[in-house]
């Protein structure tokens, strides 16, 4: 990440930009973070793009769709303003280490993690495919590599420039090496099936450091995804079946999703908990903790000057959060500033002898710990995608009412795989956009207590989605705006998932 330059804006709608993390097709992508403390990963369209009216109707259609995804294993869209002068959507930010980068600088994945990072991609997929929506575009760069499993990010937003450069130039949407034979000869509609395909190819890269089609120029790898089987050399012997099933070129011989997950657990759900192996755990723990470094007064102490850009949302004009078509247009964001951070004298550090087995956990610990209470829940397509794409799961929508079998007392534990937190969830009958309860997690290790109240954002028979304001506990607390997933499982249990910088804070929970 580079700092902000003069031209960059400070702010855009709620969030204070902290520096530039890089640049794509769409445009450039900045760091910020809200005033509860939320990360997350601003992209703002290129002027070139943002002058184009057919793009502006793709990007609110990619956002729109994009926004009802949820789950562990994807990064969630938080907000946009599709009608801003440069529009921009914000989602959030995962501390970790690109699976491209991963393989790149440290070779191929040992089996254990390839089952892990399968499950986790599987999962997502369903989760992305219950919301209408065909990825398209899944590659080891889409792939990031946390503490607590993987995170699928880019999920349809940028189709909507790679679909209006591919007007003007002709151009093949897609990565050539990932792409399913169907995406590169047009003969039929891409479908779920299409994204399995491109997850074998994922799959194959990570254990072999290689795509299933080998490398080369486009028009040679396009053929021989087309025309020439798999090459599997190099994976698990025990995984080869699944990949080679993936990777049928016939879309209807491929497995689901939901049966890649079947088969991976039939001897047992492997534990992320030390699901990295160690240098690429040191990295992305380094990663995280970089992110506590941003908390010092390099990022939140002067005032920016007066002249500084900014990017704001603007009154009467639709804008997109997490419950995307049911909230009035946002008001001018005012420009303010962050409290002074602690010093870094002040952050809890706790290191244990006897469970340190080098830097890399050394340095987990002590994000997981500082951390503690500042999560947020983790929450694509083209013209023909959000009609081709078949539910595998009910999605949740920004309308109805909270089911009664959600309501009553609920408590349990949950982990982002390092530190453990006693979790209780009150809830009572209410709409969407209704305070419909109270939730509270305790640290084990500190003993650290955040209290919230909780709306309901999205609902479905089985799963709802909550936004918490922050209502007591510890002054360490920064969880205003954060948001959880919670999913009702056959047993009467309830699964829990909140993450943030560290991973995931998940867990079950029993009702009173």
């Amino acid at each position: 990440m580079r700092p902000l330059g003069p031209d960059d804006p400070r702010m855009i709608g709620e969030y204070r930009l902290l520096g530039v993390l890089g640049a794509g097709g769409m445009g450039r992508v900045y760091l910020g973070r809200n005033f509860g403390g939320r990360t997350v990963a601003v992209k703002v369209v290129r002027p070139e793009l943002a002058d184009d009216a057919t793009f502006r109707m793709r990007f609110e259609r990619e956002v729109t769709a994009a926004s009802r995804v949820g789950g562990q294993y994807t990064a969630a869209v938080l907000g946009a303003d599709v009608n801003a002068t440069s529009p921009w959507v914000a989602t959030s930010y995962v501390a970790g280490l690109s699976l491209q980068e991963a393989i790149a600088d440290h070779g191929p994945l040992p089996e254990q993690s390839l089952r892990v990072l399968a499950i986790g991609l599987a999962r997502a997929l369903i989760a992305v495919h219950a919301a209408g929506i065909i990825h398209r575009d899944l590659k080891p760069s889409n792939v990031i590599l946390a503490l607590d499993g993987p995170k699928v990010i880019d999920f349809g937003i940028a189709r909507a420039a790679d679909a209006s450069v591919l007007t003007t130039t002709g151009s093949v949407i897609g990565s050539p090496g990932f792409m399913c034979p169907e995406q590169v000869t047009g003969s039929r509609a891409i479908g779920p099936s299409g994204d399995v395909f491109s997850l074998g190819g994922v799959l194959v890269y990570a254990a072999t450091g290689q795509g299933p089609f080998g490398e080369g120029d486009t028009m040679a790898m396009l053929w021989r995804v087309v025309q020439e089987p798999a090459r599997l050399d190099g994976a698990p012997e025990a995984l080869q079946p699944l990949l080679a099933a993936c990777l049928e070129k016939d879309p209807e011989l491929r497995p689901t999703p939901r049966q890649i997950v079947a088969q991976l657990v039939q001897d047992g759900e492997p534990q992320p908990l030390g699901w990295l192996p160690g240098p690429i755990l040191e990295e992305v723990s380094r990663r995280a903790v970089g992110l506590l470094d941003l908390e010092t007064g390099e990022h939140h102490g002067a005032a920016d000057p007066p002249s500084s850009p900014q990017i704001a949302t603007r009154p009467n004009v639709p804008t997109f959060s997490r419950d995307i078509a049911d909230r009035p247009a946002a008001q001018p964001t005012e420009v303010r500033h962050a409290p002074p951070p602690a010093s870094k004298n002040q952050r809890p550090l706790m290191i244990f002898g006897a469970f340190a087995i080098g830097i890399a956990v050394v340095l987990a610990i002590v994000v997981a710990v500082t951390l503690m209470g500042r999560s947020s829940s983790d929450k694509n397509s083209t013209d023909t995608a959000v009609t081709e794409a078949t539910s595998e799961t009910a999605a949740v929508v920004a309308t109805g009412s909270l089911p009664t079998s959600f309501e009553g007392e609920w408590t349990g534990s949950a982990s982002d795989g390092l530190a453990t937190y006693a979790i209780e969830l009150t809830l009572y009958a209410g709409n969407v956009g209704d305070q419909v309860g109270s939730s509270a997690n305790t640290g084990e290790l500190t003993n650290t207590r955040c209290e919230r109240t909780e709306t309901l954002t999205g609902v479905s028979e089985t799963e709802i989605t909550l936004e918490a304001k922050l209502s007591g506990g510890s002054t360490q607390c920064l969880d205003d705006g954060s948001t959880s997933t919670v999913t009702l499982q056959p047993d009467g249990s309830m699964s829990y998932s909140m993450s943030g910088p560290v991973g995931n804070i998940s867990g079950t929970l029993a009702k009173k």
